[in-house]
């Protein structure tokens, strides 16, 4: 009896560190919260979650991981920055960068509000606080103080926003969130609250607002007014990868081929709520 005891113990034991041991073997990923869709079942669908998975954490996170060599494929929803290019010239590789689909950032405000548009001159009042009341813009309907909500610095959704925006800083009134998801869940319970997400995060109860450049007509964030670039705050979603002293692991490799199959791919950016390049 003792020996069968022994040996069940060695056995679950063995089970347990075989556990630990695949589970070690699967390679984590950082990258764009708004591509974390996208890329999961890219992995999924593709046969590769037992070698991979996406962790998330933000653009900010995967071109770090990036400068570092910590990993070879960057998905981002902006473009690299400048520095980050940089420290990567210095190590001794280059970077291939390929836009696997496009994307608005959409300005979400909850559905009672009575706006339909927004100017880019606007969006720079409200999120740096120097509007702070629903009542001083026009047609709003509402009063009161306005809710802002923001992402953090982490997140290329936010550096897209303030970019394409004009936006130089958040001002104080802001309240910063960690994913998109709480952008659309705010603005979409919270008939106070404005905000900014991609189009996938959309909810039921968003008001999805046209945007204008100075003197223009407003542009919704359609599919086709996106793919000609025509809506103010259109974006290409990016897959950088090292090339030259760096390059992709196997498993990135084999990541990176399903990623640019545009018969494989295109179909999950679409279930995602993002545009397909031409």
């Amino acid at each position: 009896m003792k020996s069968r005891i022994n040996f069940a113990g060695v056995t679950i034991a063995a089970l347990c560190l075989a556990g630990q041991a695949s589970a070690a073997d699967v390679r984590s990923l950082a990258g764009s919260t708004t591509l974390s869709g996208v890329v999961t079942d890219a992995i999924v669908q593709g046969g590769l979650s037992d070698r991979l998975t996406y962790q998330g954490g933000g653009s900010g996170a995967a071109e770090t991981a990036l400068v570092n060599k910590q990993q070879a494929l960057a998905p981002m929803s902006r473009g690299l920055k400048p520095e980050a290019l940089a420290s990567v010239q210095s190590s001794g590789f280059s970077v291939i960068d390929h836009v696997i689909a496009l994307d608005g950032v959409a300005v979400l405000a909850h559905s009672s509000n009575k706006l339909s548009q927004v100017s880019l001159v606007d969006l720079q009042k409200i999120f740096s606080c120097s509007v702070t009341r629903w009542e001083d813009l026009s047609g709003s309907g509402l009063n009161g103080s306005i809710a802002v909500y923001v992402r953090d610095e982490a997140s290329g959704t936010t550096d897209a926003f303030k970019a394409l925006a004009g936006i130089k800083a958040f001002g104080s009134c802001v309240k910063v969130v960690s994913e998109s998801d709480d952008i659309a869940n705010a603005t979409n319970t919270n008939d106070l609250a404005i905000g900014y997400a991609g189009l996938s995060s959309k909810r039921e109860n968003n008001l999805m607002l046209a945007v204008s450049r100075d003197g223009q007509s407003p542009i919704l964030p359609t599919v086709a007014n996106i793919r000609a670039k025509t809506y103010p705050l259109s974006r290409e979603l990016h897959i950088f990868v090292a090339d030259g002293g760096f390059k992709p692991s196997s498993d990135e490799q084999a990541l990176l081929e399903k990623l640019l199959d545009r018969s494989f791919l295109d179909p999950i950016v679409q279930d995602h709520g993002f545009v397909t390049v031409d």
